[in-house]
């Protein structure tokens, strides 16, 4: 199989076989090093380095981000990807209260885009995973490792 990746910056994503296009992003953005400018945040995916949720939050968190939110269709249209099977995490979760959904950044949680039967609360999953392919969503056991989105408000990195 072979991959073709939009950008430079995409490069650690062709390694695992995604091919991810960024849509319009400004490349002369106010986002440190390695993120990329979509609307009003600045988004970094990170597949090299895989982590747990939990950690995956701490890590953007120490970034002054966190696991990003979407809001909207519009908002998820930073992602056009080739068809794959891998999933990123994102910032929502339902460990306060089972079925309560909740970001991270503390946002409100009013779009969804829930994949087939999902949640589903499978051996008490908590915490919020992307499929690249579609940008469906998916309930997930929080101590798998995977990659994952960290994303911050622009105006906190200027």
């Amino acid at each position: 199989m072979s991959y073709t990746c939009n950008l430079n910056v995409a490069i650690h994503l062709c390694n695992h076989g995604v091919s991810i296009t960024f849509e319009s992003f400004a490349s002369d953005s106010h986002c440190d090093p390695g993120y990329l400018l979509y609307g009003d945040f600045c988004y970094h995916f990170e597949t090299e380095s895989v982590k747990n949720w939990h950690d995956a939050e701490a890590h953007c968190s120490s970034e002054q981000g966190h696991l990003a939110s979407f809001h909207s269709q519009e908002d998820l249209s930073v992602i056009q990807a080739s068809p794959t099977g891998i999933s990123l995490w994102m910032g929502g979760h339902d460990s306060v209260t089972e079925g309560g959904w909740e970001w991270t950044d503390g946002s409100p949680f009013r779009y969804i885009r829930w994949s087939a039967g999902n949640p589903d609360n499978y051996q008490g999953e908590d915490c919020l995973s992307i499929y690249i392919n579609g940008g469906y969503w998916n309930d997930d056991n929080c101590e798998y490792k995977r990659g994952y989105i960290c994303d911050a408000n622009l105006e906190s990195n200027t």
